[in-house]
Protein backbone atom coordinates (compact mmCIF):
# COMPACT_ATOMS: atom_id res chain seq x y z
CA UNK A 1 0.00 0.00 0.00
CA UNK A 2 1.36 3.58 -1.00
CA UNK A 3 2.33 5.96 2.51
CA UNK A 4 -0.46 8.65 0.66
CA UNK A 5 -3.46 5.80 0.45
CA UNK A 6 -2.01 4.63 4.07
CA UNK A 7 -2.24 8.38 5.33
CA UNK A 8 -5.60 8.76 3.92
CA UNK A 9 -7.06 5.27 5.08
CA UNK A 10 -6.08 6.38 8.64
CA UNK A 11 -7.53 9.69 8.21
CA UNK A 12 -10.47 8.29 7.18
CA UNK A 13 -10.55 5.60 9.55
CA UNK A 14 -9.85 8.78 12.14
CA UNK A 15 -12.49 11.06 10.66
CA UNK A 16 -15.13 8.91 10.99
CA UNK A 17 -14.64 8.23 14.54
CA UNK A 18 -14.26 11.38 15.83
CA UNK A 19 -17.69 12.08 13.60
CA UNK A 20 -19.23 9.33 15.23
CA UNK A 21 -18.06 10.55 18.66
CA UNK A 22 -18.83 14.11 17.71
CA UNK A 23 -22.74 13.45 17.04
CA UNK A 24 -22.70 11.28 19.89
CA UNK A 25 -21.79 13.94 22.24
CA UNK A 26 -23.88 16.75 19.99
CA UNK A 27 -27.08 14.77 20.34
CA UNK A 28 -26.59 14.13 23.39
CA UNK A 29 -26.19 17.87 24.64
CA UNK A 30 -28.86 19.15 22.05
CA UNK A 31 -31.03 16.31 24.10
CA UNK A 32 -29.74 17.62 28.02
CA UNK A 33 -30.91 21.17 26.01
CA UNK A 34 -34.46 20.04 25.39
CA UNK A 35 -35.21 18.32 28.05
CA UNK A 36 -34.00 20.87 30.64
CA UNK A 37 -36.36 23.30 29.00
CA UNK A 38 -39.33 20.61 28.97
CA UNK A 39 -38.04 20.26 32.83
CA UNK A 40 -38.23 23.66 33.75
CA UNK A 41 -41.40 24.56 32.21
CA UNK A 42 -42.77 21.55 33.83
CA UNK A 43 -41.50 22.48 37.49
CA UNK A 44 -42.64 26.34 36.72
CA UNK A 45 -45.95 24.84 36.70
CA UNK A 46 -45.94 22.70 39.40
CA UNK A 47 -44.45 25.55 41.60
CA UNK A 48 -47.79 27.49 40.75
CA UNK A 49 -50.03 25.01 40.99
CA UNK A 50 -48.14 24.01 44.38
CA UNK A 51 -48.27 28.10 45.97
CA UNK A 52 -51.84 28.01 45.36
CA UNK A 53 -52.62 24.79 47.02
CA UNK A 54 -50.38 25.16 50.05
CA UNK A 55 -51.86 28.56 50.61
CA UNK A 56 -55.62 28.07 49.75
CA UNK A 57 -55.98 24.53 50.18
CA UNK A 58 -58.05 24.26 47.27
CA UNK A 59 -57.58 23.22 43.20
CA UNK A 60 -56.65 26.04 40.83
CA UNK A 61 -58.60 26.37 37.56
CA UNK A 62 -56.75 24.12 34.38
CA UNK A 63 -58.86 25.06 31.86
CA UNK A 64 -56.03 27.95 30.52
CA UNK A 65 -53.48 25.27 30.54
CA UNK A 66 -52.41 24.34 27.25
CA UNK A 67 -50.25 21.26 25.94
CA UNK A 68 -50.25 19.53 29.33
CA UNK A 69 -51.81 16.84 31.36
CA UNK A 70 -52.59 18.13 34.82
CA UNK A 71 -53.86 15.81 37.56
CA UNK A 72 -53.83 16.92 41.21
CA UNK A 73 -55.15 15.04 44.06
CA UNK A 74 -56.03 15.95 47.35
CA UNK A 75 -55.93 13.73 50.90
CA UNK A 76 -56.88 13.97 54.12
CA UNK A 77 -53.77 12.88 55.66
CA UNK A 78 -50.32 13.86 55.66
CA UNK A 79 -47.65 12.97 52.32
CA UNK A 80 -43.85 12.77 52.82
CA UNK A 81 -42.05 15.73 50.79
CA UNK A 82 -41.46 13.84 46.80
CA UNK A 83 -40.43 15.25 43.48
CA UNK A 84 -39.16 13.07 40.27
CA UNK A 85 -38.68 13.68 36.96
CA UNK A 86 -39.05 10.78 34.04
CA UNK A 87 -39.66 9.34 30.60
CA UNK A 88 -42.67 7.50 30.18
CA UNK A 89 -44.64 6.04 27.38
CA UNK A 90 -48.58 6.10 27.23
CA UNK A 91 -50.99 3.79 25.51
CA UNK A 92 -53.36 6.35 22.81
CA UNK A 93 -56.22 4.24 22.14
CA UNK A 94 -56.81 6.79 18.82
CA UNK A 95 -53.84 5.73 17.42
CA UNK A 96 -53.34 2.15 19.03
CA UNK A 97 -49.88 3.21 19.62
CA UNK A 98 -47.54 4.00 22.69
CA UNK A 99 -46.27 8.21 22.59
CA UNK A 100 -43.23 9.05 24.59
CA UNK A 101 -44.08 11.55 27.28
CA UNK A 102 -42.39 13.75 30.10
CA UNK A 103 -43.64 12.79 33.55
CA UNK A 104 -43.53 15.14 36.85
CA UNK A 105 -44.66 13.63 40.21
CA UNK A 106 -44.94 15.69 43.26
CA UNK A 107 -46.33 15.41 46.38
CA UNK A 108 -46.59 17.78 49.60
CA UNK A 109 -48.84 19.21 52.52
CA UNK A 110 -51.26 22.09 52.78
CA UNK A 111 -50.74 24.47 55.56
CA UNK A 112 -54.21 22.47 57.01
CA UNK A 113 -51.78 19.67 57.10
CA UNK A 114 -53.30 17.85 54.27
CA UNK A 115 -51.47 15.82 51.53
CA UNK A 116 -51.62 16.04 47.69
CA UNK A 117 -49.97 15.13 45.10
CA UNK A 118 -49.33 17.22 41.33
CA UNK A 119 -48.85 15.25 38.01
CA UNK A 120 -48.00 16.68 34.78
CA UNK A 121 -47.28 15.30 31.50
CA UNK A 122 -46.43 16.91 28.92
CA UNK A 123 -45.74 14.94 24.96
CA UNK A 124 -42.37 14.64 23.66
CA UNK A 125 -43.56 13.60 20.39
CA UNK A 126 -42.66 17.19 18.58
CA UNK A 127 -39.33 16.83 20.40
CA UNK A 128 -38.19 13.68 19.20
CA UNK A 129 -39.34 14.95 15.45
CA UNK A 130 -36.62 17.73 16.07
CA UNK A 131 -34.00 15.78 17.60
CA UNK A 132 -34.45 12.84 14.67
CA UNK A 133 -34.62 16.02 12.21
CA UNK A 134 -31.02 17.31 13.95
CA UNK A 135 -29.62 14.09 13.88
CA UNK A 136 -30.16 13.76 9.73
CA UNK A 137 -29.34 17.32 9.09
CA UNK A 138 -25.73 16.60 11.32
CA UNK A 139 -24.99 13.18 10.29
CA UNK A 140 -25.57 14.89 6.08
CA UNK A 141 -23.36 17.92 6.80
CA UNK A 142 -20.71 15.90 8.84
CA UNK A 143 -20.31 13.40 6.02
CA UNK A 144 -20.05 15.82 3.21
CA UNK A 145 -17.29 17.80 5.80
CA UNK A 146 -15.72 14.89 5.63
CA UNK A 147 -15.75 14.13 1.96
CA UNK A 148 -14.29 17.51 1.31
CA UNK A 149 -11.45 17.14 4.42
CA UNK A 150 -10.76 14.05 2.45
CA UNK A 151 -10.60 15.19 -0.95
CA UNK A 152 -8.55 18.17 0.14
CA UNK A 153 -6.69 16.21 2.62
CA UNK A 154 -5.37 13.92 -0.27
CA UNK A 155 -4.75 16.75 -3.13
CA UNK A 156 -3.05 18.70 -0.38
CA UNK A 157 -0.83 15.00 0.55
CA UNK A 158 -0.18 14.33 -2.68
CA UNK A 159 0.93 18.11 -4.06
CA UNK A 160 3.43 17.70 -0.63
CA UNK A 161 4.85 14.46 -1.86
CA UNK A 162 5.39 14.78 -5.40
CA UNK A 163 9.43 15.69 -4.64
CA UNK A 164 9.63 12.59 -2.84
CA UNK A 165 8.09 10.52 -5.64
CA UNK A 166 9.88 11.93 -8.01
CA UNK A 167 13.22 11.60 -6.23
CA UNK A 168 12.69 7.98 -5.96
CA UNK A 169 11.84 7.31 -9.70
CA UNK A 170 15.03 9.12 -10.74
CA UNK A 171 17.01 7.53 -8.08
CA UNK A 172 15.25 3.68 -9.69
CA UNK A 173 16.68 4.63 -13.06
CA UNK A 174 19.85 5.85 -12.51
CA UNK A 175 22.54 4.88 -14.32
CA UNK A 176 26.01 4.00 -12.53
CA UNK A 177 27.94 3.86 -16.05
CA UNK A 178 26.42 6.77 -17.21
CA UNK A 179 28.61 10.21 -16.54
CA UNK A 180 25.18 12.12 -16.13
CA UNK A 181 24.64 12.90 -12.75
CA UNK A 182 21.54 12.13 -10.73
CA UNK A 183 18.59 14.64 -11.19
CA UNK A 184 16.36 15.71 -8.24
CA UNK A 185 13.69 18.17 -8.15
CA UNK A 186 14.05 21.29 -6.13
CA UNK A 187 11.59 21.20 -2.74
CA UNK A 188 11.21 23.32 0.02
CA UNK A 189 10.53 21.08 2.39
CA UNK A 190 13.24 20.28 4.99
CA UNK A 191 12.47 16.68 4.96
CA UNK A 192 13.07 15.71 1.23
CA UNK A 193 15.89 18.23 1.21
CA UNK A 194 17.55 16.24 3.56
CA UNK A 195 16.59 12.50 1.20
CA UNK A 196 17.63 14.36 -1.78
CA UNK A 197 21.02 15.40 -0.23
CA UNK A 198 21.23 10.73 1.13
CA UNK A 199 20.55 10.16 -2.59
CA UNK A 200 22.88 12.34 -3.88
CA UNK A 201 25.76 10.81 -2.04
CA UNK A 202 24.85 7.73 -2.73
CA UNK A 203 24.46 7.90 -6.11
CA UNK A 204 27.96 9.94 -6.16
CA UNK A 205 29.26 7.33 -3.54
CA UNK A 206 28.14 4.24 -5.95
CA UNK A 207 29.75 5.83 -8.81
CA UNK A 208 32.66 6.65 -7.75
CA UNK A 209 33.30 2.86 -6.40
CA UNK A 210 31.92 1.64 -9.87
CA UNK A 211 34.93 3.70 -11.27
CA UNK A 212 37.52 2.36 -9.07
CA UNK A 213 36.63 -1.36 -9.05
CA UNK A 214 35.96 -0.84 -12.88
CA UNK A 215 39.47 0.65 -12.79
CA UNK A 216 41.28 -2.25 -10.68
CA UNK A 217 39.79 -4.83 -12.51
CA UNK A 218 40.97 -3.70 -15.97
CA UNK A 219 44.33 -2.91 -14.52
CA UNK A 220 44.63 -6.40 -12.34
CA UNK A 221 43.78 -8.65 -15.29
CA UNK A 222 46.17 -6.77 -17.69
CA UNK A 223 48.77 -6.72 -15.23
CA UNK A 224 48.35 -10.72 -14.14
CA UNK A 225 47.94 -11.23 -17.91
CA UNK A 226 51.14 -10.50 -18.90
CA UNK A 227 53.09 -12.11 -16.32
CA UNK A 228 51.11 -15.34 -17.12
CA UNK A 229 51.90 -15.06 -20.80
CA UNK A 230 55.51 -14.54 -20.09
CA UNK A 231 55.59 -17.64 -17.60
CA UNK A 232 53.52 -19.80 -20.38
CA UNK A 233 56.00 -18.96 -23.10
CA UNK A 234 59.01 -19.61 -20.74
CA UNK A 235 57.92 -22.98 -20.08
CA UNK A 236 56.56 -23.95 -23.42
CA UNK A 237 60.69 -23.01 -24.09
CA UNK A 238 61.70 -25.58 -21.28
CA UNK A 239 59.33 -28.15 -22.51
CA UNK A 240 61.38 -28.39 -25.78
CA UNK A 241 64.76 -28.72 -24.45
CA UNK A 242 66.13 -32.01 -25.33
CA UNK A 243 68.19 -32.16 -22.35
CA UNK A 244 65.62 -32.39 -19.55
CA UNK A 245 65.46 -35.19 -17.44
CA UNK A 246 61.85 -36.62 -16.49
CA UNK A 247 61.57 -35.14 -12.88
CA UNK A 248 62.10 -31.73 -14.32
CA UNK A 249 59.41 -32.58 -17.48
CA UNK A 250 57.06 -33.21 -14.79
CA UNK A 251 57.21 -30.33 -12.88
CA UNK A 252 57.40 -27.91 -15.81
CA UNK A 253 54.58 -29.35 -17.30
CA UNK A 254 53.16 -28.35 -13.09
CA UNK A 255 53.90 -25.32 -13.56
CA UNK A 256 52.53 -24.62 -17.07
CA UNK A 257 49.00 -26.58 -16.25
CA UNK A 258 49.14 -24.00 -13.07
CA UNK A 259 49.55 -21.08 -15.08
CA UNK A 260 46.59 -22.20 -18.00
CA UNK A 261 44.33 -22.41 -14.62
CA UNK A 262 45.54 -19.42 -12.98
CA UNK A 263 45.51 -17.43 -16.81
CA UNK A 264 41.63 -19.08 -17.32
CA UNK A 265 40.60 -18.00 -13.29
CA UNK A 266 42.30 -14.38 -14.09
CA UNK A 267 39.96 -14.16 -17.87
CA UNK A 268 36.39 -15.91 -15.62
CA UNK A 269 36.50 -13.33 -12.62
CA UNK A 270 37.43 -10.50 -14.86
CA UNK A 271 34.32 -11.82 -16.92
CA UNK A 272 31.56 -12.35 -13.95
CA UNK A 273 32.83 -9.02 -12.83
CA UNK A 274 32.46 -7.16 -16.18
CA UNK A 275 28.85 -8.71 -16.56
CA UNK A 276 28.22 -7.86 -12.77
CA UNK A 277 28.59 -4.15 -13.71
CA UNK A 278 26.78 -4.30 -16.57
CA UNK A 279 29.80 -3.86 -19.35
CA UNK A 280 28.36 -5.89 -21.91
CA UNK A 281 24.98 -3.17 -21.88
CA UNK A 282 24.51 -3.38 -26.29
CA UNK A 283 21.69 -5.43 -26.77
CA UNK A 284 19.97 -7.05 -30.40
CA UNK A 285 17.90 -10.27 -31.22
CA UNK A 286 19.69 -13.08 -31.70
CA UNK A 287 18.95 -16.83 -32.20
CA UNK A 288 20.25 -19.58 -29.24
CA UNK A 289 20.06 -22.08 -32.09
CA UNK A 290 21.94 -20.63 -34.42
CA UNK A 291 24.57 -19.99 -31.78
CA UNK A 292 23.89 -23.96 -30.78
CA UNK A 293 24.17 -25.21 -34.13
CA UNK A 294 27.88 -23.26 -34.96
CA UNK A 295 29.17 -24.21 -31.31
CA UNK A 296 28.48 -27.84 -31.90
CA UNK A 297 30.25 -27.25 -35.38
CA UNK A 298 33.14 -25.85 -33.52
CA UNK A 299 32.88 -29.20 -31.48
CA UNK A 300 32.96 -31.50 -34.48
CA UNK A 301 36.28 -33.50 -34.24
CA UNK A 302 36.41 -33.83 -30.93
CA UNK A 303 32.84 -35.17 -30.43
CA UNK A 304 33.91 -37.42 -33.44
CA UNK A 305 37.08 -38.33 -31.76
CA UNK A 306 34.72 -39.51 -29.00
CA UNK A 307 32.38 -40.91 -30.57
CA UNK A 308 29.54 -38.45 -29.34
CA UNK A 309 25.95 -38.72 -30.64
CA UNK A 310 24.71 -35.27 -30.80
CA UNK A 311 20.73 -34.82 -31.76
CA UNK A 312 19.59 -31.24 -31.82
CA UNK A 313 15.70 -31.01 -31.90
CA UNK A 314 14.68 -27.54 -32.63
CA UNK A 315 11.00 -26.36 -33.35
CA UNK A 316 11.55 -22.61 -32.53
CA UNK A 317 14.79 -20.55 -33.05
CA UNK A 318 14.74 -19.50 -29.74
CA UNK A 319 15.09 -15.82 -29.95
CA UNK A 320 16.19 -13.48 -26.98
CA UNK A 321 16.93 -10.16 -26.73
CA UNK A 322 20.80 -9.77 -25.32
CA UNK A 323 23.97 -9.17 -26.04
CA UNK A 324 25.53 -11.46 -28.46
CA UNK A 325 28.75 -11.72 -26.84
CA UNK A 326 27.33 -13.03 -23.59
CA UNK A 327 25.08 -15.76 -25.27
CA UNK A 328 27.73 -17.16 -27.00
CA UNK A 329 30.10 -17.16 -24.21
CA UNK A 330 26.70 -18.90 -21.96
CA UNK A 331 25.88 -21.60 -24.93
CA UNK A 332 29.55 -22.35 -25.43
CA UNK A 333 29.95 -22.10 -21.68
CA UNK A 334 27.34 -25.23 -21.56
CA UNK A 335 28.34 -27.06 -24.51
CA UNK A 336 31.89 -26.98 -23.64
CA UNK A 337 31.07 -28.73 -20.37
CA UNK A 338 28.61 -30.95 -22.13
CA UNK A 339 31.66 -32.28 -24.57
CA UNK A 340 34.30 -31.86 -21.90
CA UNK A 341 32.65 -34.24 -19.54
CA UNK A 342 31.31 -36.41 -21.68
CA UNK A 343 32.08 -40.47 -21.74
CA UNK A 344 33.78 -42.31 -25.13
CA UNK A 345 30.87 -43.59 -26.77
CA UNK A 346 27.83 -41.20 -25.05
CA UNK A 347 24.88 -38.88 -26.49
CA UNK A 348 24.12 -34.96 -26.37
CA UNK A 349 20.40 -34.53 -26.91
CA UNK A 350 19.49 -30.37 -27.35
CA UNK A 351 16.13 -29.70 -27.43
CA UNK A 352 14.22 -25.98 -28.27
CA UNK A 353 11.03 -25.07 -27.73
CA UNK A 354 9.38 -21.55 -27.20
CA UNK A 355 10.35 -21.72 -23.66
CA UNK A 356 12.97 -23.98 -22.69
CA UNK A 357 15.83 -25.08 -24.33
CA UNK A 358 17.03 -28.46 -22.73
CA UNK A 359 20.75 -29.44 -22.96
CA UNK A 360 20.79 -33.66 -21.82
CA UNK A 361 24.44 -35.37 -21.70
CA UNK A 362 25.94 -38.29 -20.91
CA UNK A 363 28.26 -38.16 -18.09
CA UNK A 364 29.88 -39.72 -14.95
CA UNK A 365 27.55 -39.71 -11.71
CA UNK A 366 27.63 -36.77 -10.05
CA UNK A 367 29.92 -36.89 -6.78
CA UNK A 368 28.73 -33.18 -5.46
CA UNK A 369 24.84 -31.78 -4.68
CA UNK A 370 23.93 -30.28 -8.38
CA UNK A 371 22.66 -26.80 -6.68
CA UNK A 372 26.30 -26.23 -5.51
CA UNK A 373 27.62 -26.61 -9.59
CA UNK A 374 26.49 -23.05 -10.25
CA UNK A 375 28.67 -21.56 -7.49
CA UNK A 376 32.23 -19.77 -8.18
CA UNK A 377 34.91 -22.22 -7.48
CA UNK A 378 32.45 -25.52 -7.71
CA UNK A 379 33.36 -28.46 -9.94
CA UNK A 380 31.92 -32.00 -10.66
CA UNK A 381 35.72 -33.30 -12.05
CA UNK A 382 38.76 -33.81 -11.07
CA UNK A 383 40.61 -31.98 -13.76
CA UNK A 384 42.93 -30.01 -12.68
CA UNK A 385 42.62 -27.83 -15.66
CA UNK A 386 39.14 -27.18 -14.38
CA UNK A 387 38.80 -23.83 -12.29
CA UNK A 388 34.68 -24.28 -11.92
CA UNK A 389 33.28 -20.76 -12.57
CA UNK A 390 32.01 -21.85 -16.41
CA UNK A 391 28.59 -22.78 -14.71
CA UNK A 392 29.12 -19.61 -12.64
CA UNK A 393 29.36 -17.45 -15.70
CA UNK A 394 26.01 -18.77 -17.22
CA UNK A 395 24.19 -18.90 -14.39
CA UNK A 396 25.17 -15.01 -14.09
CA UNK A 397 24.43 -14.21 -17.46
CA UNK A 398 20.98 -15.64 -17.12
CA UNK A 399 20.35 -13.73 -14.04
CA UNK A 400 21.44 -10.57 -15.90
CA UNK A 401 18.28 -11.34 -18.55
CA UNK A 402 15.92 -12.77 -16.02
CA UNK A 403 16.27 -16.19 -17.54
CA UNK A 404 15.56 -19.42 -15.35
CA UNK A 405 18.47 -21.88 -15.36
CA UNK A 406 18.43 -25.34 -13.61
CA UNK A 407 20.54 -28.55 -13.55
CA UNK A 408 19.59 -31.99 -12.72
CA UNK A 409 21.40 -35.50 -12.72
CA UNK A 410 19.97 -38.62 -13.05
CA UNK A 411 22.45 -41.29 -12.73
CA UNK A 412 25.08 -40.69 -15.32
CA UNK A 413 22.34 -39.05 -17.49
CA UNK A 414 23.17 -34.41 -17.05
CA UNK A 415 20.54 -32.34 -17.93
CA UNK A 416 21.06 -28.22 -18.16
CA UNK A 417 17.27 -26.67 -18.35
CA UNK A 418 17.03 -23.12 -19.79
CA UNK A 419 13.83 -21.10 -19.58
CA UNK A 420 14.66 -18.22 -21.48
CA UNK A 421 11.14 -16.70 -22.51
CA UNK A 422 8.47 -16.03 -20.26
CA UNK A 423 5.95 -16.35 -22.62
Amino acid sequence: MKLLTKSTYYFLVLSILAMIAGGIFLYISIKRVIYRQIDESLITEKTIIQDQIEQTDTIPDFAATVGNQIEVKLFNYYMHKLQYIKDTDIYDSRTDSFNPFRYLYFSGNSIAKKGYTITIVQTLSEEKELLKDISLYRFFLLFSLLLISILFNYLIAKRLWKPFYVSVNNASRYDIQSDKPLELPVTDIEEFIQLNEVFENMTNKMRDDYLNLKEFSENASHEIQTPLAVIRSKTDLLMQQKNLNKESLSLIKSINESTTKLFKLNQGLLLISKIENQIFHEKKIISLKQIIVNGLDNYKEILELKKINVVLDANDDALVEMNEVLAEIMISNLLSNAVRFNIDGGFINCHIDKTFLILTNAGLASIINTEDLFKRFHKNSNNPLSVGLGLSIVKKIAETYGMQINYFCHDTTHVIKLHYRTK
